[in-house]
């Protein structure tokens, strides 16, 4: 992670569904099977083997550039770097808290 910029792969680890933001809670949250995830993709909750997928990032004389020909699994479970709770409500139901 270079100067604080992630560039998540928007797809569940699980099985590959699209993972919107939930506004209310400020997380990432797959609507397929109830994975959640905090907003650097940190997994709190659902069936996801991982946190969300990762490209490679860099910073080049002030642009960010995503290199998404470069992609890192998520963060092992139970990984808590924010400390961040949801902010509000759920947009989905998450099944299993860790």
């Amino acid at each position: 992670m270079e100067s604080g910029i992630i560039a998540l792969y928007q797809k569940c680890p699980h099985l590959g569904c699209r993972v919107p933001e939930c506004k209310s809670s400020q997380w990432f949250e797959c609507p397929c099977h109830g994975s959640q995830y905090n907003r650097v993709g940190e997994k709190k909750a659902g069936p996801a083997p991982r946190g969300m997928d990762r490209f490679g990032v860099s910073v080049t004389n002030g642009n960010v550039v995503v290199d998404t020909g470069t992609r890192f699994n998520g963060p092992a479970i139970g990984i808590n770097t924010t400390g961040q709770e949801a902010e509000g409500p759920h947009c989905v139901s998450g099944e299993t808290k860790h």
